[in-house]
């Protein structure tokens, strides 16, 4: 029985040793306002820089696109219906106080057809995109339709070596699959991950598996990281106790 006990105690320490808590922070949530150019010109490819000046773009909420009837914005395609824009243009600029601060990033993107993102000017994700480069006139690999268009965020990983202190820009470029397309659509998430592992251990928790709190001495507190460790002596007279 006495060995049983500790070796519950061991287990529960290690567990918790090696439980880490990390913080989440949305860098652009969806929904979020963006800036977009929906006139099907030719942007090349000083509109991904962070300096371009976007002032003159109109803005709205995402999701946008249109021809699916859940759009928060309506973006136009031309007057020809047989012949809509392949490309709309979306910039969006979030801020960082300390890149530093950030181990990792995710993004997720719901699209319609084909999309390229770039963060801070480099691009960072494509999909549903041929390989190579990409022009106002290149068309998406295929046409998508159902939760595919509509529902599903497609994920992936970013370094947050990209990240610069300030002003942050993501640049997307929307591609149609042909131009007699019925629809187009655009939302997007950023995330980061924070912060150094810590253990979720108080001396509380490790007093649970002691006949009573007496016996917190039994422990070696790491103030700065709230880590409860028993050292190999404090055990060995534990199990003697118990």
């Amino acid at each position: 029985m006495k060995i049983g006990k500790l070796i519950l105690l061991v287990i529960f320490c290690i567990v918790a040793l090696s439980t880490s808590v990390f913080a989440q922070t949305t860098l652009v949530a969806r929904g979020s306002a963006w800036k977009y150019l929906d006139n099907g010109s030719n942007q090349g490819a000083a509109w991904m820089a962070t300096t371009f000046d976007d002032s003159t773009w109109a803005a709205g909420n995402a999701q946008l696109g249109y021809g699916d009837g859940d759009e928060a914005t309506i973006v136009g395609y031309g007057g020809n219906p047989n012949a809509k824009f392949i490309t709309t243009y979306f910039r969006k600029a979030f801020t960082v106080a300390n890149p530093a601060d950030f181990t990792s990033l995710n993004l997720g993107i719901l699209r319609d057809d084909g999309a390229v993102v770039y963060l801070n000017g480099t691009e960072v994700y494509r999909t549903n995109m041929p390989t190579g480069a990409v022009g106002y006139q290149t068309l998406a690999s295929v046409a998508v339709s159902g939760a595919e268009e509509t529902t599903t965020f497609l994920q992936t990983t970013v370094s947050p070596n990209l990240l610069v202190a300030g002003t942050n820009v993501l640049s997307v470029e929307i591609h149609q699959a042909n131009a007699t397309s019925s629809d187009i659509s655009f939302d997007f998430d950023l995330t980061g991950q924070t912060g150094t592992p810590t253990a979720n251990v108080t001396r509380a928790d490790y007093c649970r598996y002691e006949r009573d709190c007496e016996r917190a001495e039994q422990c070696e507190f790491v103030s700065e990281t709230r880590r409860a460790l028993p050292s190999a002596r404090r055990m060995e007279k534990l199990g003697k106790r118990l």
